[in-house]
């Protein structure tokens, strides 16, 4: 009985999974036809399947101008995102499966199912790690808001990895808590895309496993990055100087917004000195959570992962917009502190500030304001990250949440 009950389980689970595929497929089919979009998923499927298919270099000028084509419909201008491929090679190999497919209109339905599944698991992870346990209903109410929030919409829209890279980097945390140091080392390896920003949440955990001596995280990364790079020199022995130059090149197009453009163009005299002086203080406030994260527990890890992801925006790095997806965990991390501090008061807190988030962004983007992606709610994040830190970090509560528990 137990192993036709195992039989009839089994089939259900692959039987749902199956069923949920087939829907999302079908209902991005019918989006991308209907909705361009996916810039910089075309970088990665264009310059593998033309490495794949005619042995054109990925950084190469023709397939540049290739993708260029696709996206603008042709040659990009001085006045336009260049679109070089910044994806290093041992990373753009694991394209290869959406780069057999021909129709990039189906590549990109199956990538907007591997995003739409990477933002499942994020909330699932960021709620785990959270140490929430919340009833269905919250549950689904959580995943709309990350699904539908303006970053996970641009996500979604301009195929960007930052969600999958989210999804990777909270699997290692859980695999962190679960003493599988070597798979999440090998996870980790797997995320060193649009460093602008997972760059910030990478030195955290670099900072946390030497300080852990997690020597066996280092291992299942290095072994993971070495057998990758191996793979890529094979593939092609020079791609490393074409690719750093590509990267460069994209950093330095100047079109690409910052908070030093948006501070200078509001105060053209002393703009750029005050955006300085904001990246100074951004990067000495990582610096001190760095120092004290070191022998911490993954609790207090995954508050300066989120941190990290936070600030990054402020520190005056070209930075897209829809990267802010990347924040999610941030966000459900607040939202996790506020409820489990304050029960009911914190839960009709987390709900406005939820409200207020999705509303001030999507009308941000409906009026254009930069300035708002960029900078007020990164500052926003931060302080309500500082807002609800001793909650995220340790087990007690402060005697003022105690009062306001009993009031």
């Amino acid at each position: 009985m137990r192993i036709v009950r195992n039989f009839f389980t089994t089939l259900f689970l692959v039987s749902f999974v199956v069923s949920m595929v087939g829907g999302l497929l079908w209902a991005n089919l019918n989006f991308v036809r209907q909705v361009p979009g996916g810039s910089d998923f075309v970088v990665a499927w264009k310059s593998m399947r033309n490495f794949m298919m005619s042995s054109d270099a990925p950084y190469g000028e023709n397939t540049v101008v290739q993708i260029q084509t696709q996206i603008y419909g042709r040659a990009a201008r001085s006045a336009q995102y260049p679109y070089n491929v910044n994806i290093p090679l041992f990373l753009l190999i694991l394209y290869l499966p959406l780069a057999w497919l021909k129709d990039f209109v189906l590549a990109r339905a199956f990538w907007m199912i591997v995003l739409e599944l990477s933002l499942f698991g994020v909330v699932l992870l960021s709620l785990r790690l959270a140490r929430w346990k919340v009833h269905w209903s919250i549950g689904i109410f959580l995943l709309i808001f990350g699904v539908s929030w303006q970053p996970s919409v641009s996500m979604l829209m301009t195929g960007t990895s930052v969600m999958v890279q989210a999804f990777l980097f909270l699997l290692a945390f859980r695999n962190l808590e679960l003493g599988a140091d070597e798979l999440a080392g090998a996870l980790i390896a797997l995320t060193f895309i649009n460093l602008e920003i997972t760059g910030f949440v990478l030195v955290t955990l670099l900072v946390w496993i030497i300080s852990n001596q997690r020597w066996r995280v280092l291992g299942g990364m290095l072994m993971m990055l070495i057998l990758l790079m191996i793979l890529s020199f094979i593939l092609l022995p020079g791609w490393v100087l074409p690719f750093m130059t590509a990267t460069i090149a994209n950093l330095r197009s100047g079109v690409v917004p910052s908070t030093y453009g948006i501070v200078e163009s509001w105060l053209p005299g002393i703009g750029l000195r005050l955006a300085q002086i904001l990246s100074v203080v951004a990067l000495a406030i990582l610096f001190l959570e760095w120092w004290a994260v070191r022998g911490q527990d993954v609790r207090w890890l995954f508050w300066t992962a989120c941190l990290s992801a936070a600030i990054a925006p402020l520190l005056g790095i070209p930075f897209f917009p829809q990267w802010l997806a990347f924040t999610l965990p941030s966000v459900l991390l607040v939202v996790a502190v506020m409820v489990k501090r304050w029960r009911l008061l914190g839960f009709i807190s987390a709900f406005v500030m939820l409200i207020g988030l999705f509303s001030g962004l999507w009308l941000a983007q409906r009026y254009g304001f930069t300035s708002v992606f960029l900078l007020f709610y990164p500052l926003l994040l931060t302080v309500l990250l500082y807002w609800v830190r001793w909650g995220a970090i340790h087990h007690t509560r402060l005697w003022v949440d105690e009062i306001m528990l009993k009031g």
